[in-house]
């Protein structure tokens, strides 16, 4: 636990210092621009994200493998890209009927407006994910099994591990709109990989879930942030039904296949 204690921490104050820092910099070299503006908030997200995937790396505290990619799972691959994308308006739509409280959105604007440049899509749908599935999947789950190995049997172990990781995952968004979302994802990106011991069916799970943002960022630039689904279908609930509907059938063979599967 000491080891999964200190990641979260190393996560933590890398993330709060890189953006004190950031902003102590903006005050006294650039007083006029504002701190959280797209481009500032994009250059901390990136430095906070290259400094924890370099020091992650090379702590060795997520080990580096070219063992899973060299047993050809192009079959799960395809799989687990079916399943990212057909969870992605399943689990907008469960999000959509907790309280009115848990989907409080504190980013707001400004998540929108980062979203809008080539930049942002680089740094919040492949840097993030990456880092992010290096330090919870790569390194905190790793963690977390080996404690729980020594203390109760393999099957209550795993789940114990992935659950604890998503439950960190979720906190550290720091945001209601995101934390419900971001528990269950992580549950399913902690059980990926688990199954396939690598991180690279959970960044592509991870990419695909932030991909589907920037798509609705720029393709209904017009709506809010905070946008409902029957929004996107121009109020047809019928629409959002059917669209749901259609998701699960994509989601739920592909993780029928992977369930199936003794690795993946």
């Amino acid at each position: 636990m000491k080891k999964a204690s200190l990641y979260v921490l190393v996560f933590g104050v890398v993330q709060v210092g890189v953006s004190l820092a950031g902003v102590a910099v903006l005050r006294h070299f650039f007083p006029d621009v504002d701190a959280q503006a797209p481009m500032p908030l994009l250059t901390m997200v990136a430095v906070a994200s290259i400094l924890l995937t370099v020091l992650f790396l090379a702590m060795k505290w997520c080990p580096v493998s070219r063992n899973y990619i060299r047993t050809r799972p192009w079959l799960s691959l395809m799989w687990t890209a079916l399943l990212g994308i057909g969870i992605v308006l399943p689990l907008t739509w469960l999000g959509e009927q907790l309280p009115e409280a848990w989907q409080e959105n504190l980013l707001g604007e400004e998540f929108k407006e980062m979203l809008h440049s080539t930049e942002g899509y680089f740094i919040i749908c492949m840097l993030g994910p990456l880092m992010e599935e290096i330090v919870f999947r790569g390194a905190l789950i790793r963690a977390l099994l080996e404690w729980c190995d020594k203390r109760m049997p393999d099957n209550r172990a795993r789940w114990t591990a992935i659950v604890v990781s998503a439950l960190v995952f979720s906190l550290v968004h720091c945001n209601p709109a995101q934390m419900p979302h971001a528990f269950v994802v992580g549950i399913l990106l902690g059980w990926l990989f688990v199954k396939s011991g690598s991180i690279v069916p959970g960044f592509i799970v991870h990419w695909i879930n932030n991909s589907a943002a920037y798509v609705a960022v720029n393709v209904f630039p017009q709506l809010p942030v905070d946008a409902k689904l029957v929004d996107y279908f121009g109020g047809n609930n019928m629409a959002v039904a059917q669209a749901v509907i259609s998701s699960l059938l994509i989601a739920l063979p592909s993780l029928y296949q992977l369930i199936k599967k003794e690795s993946i």
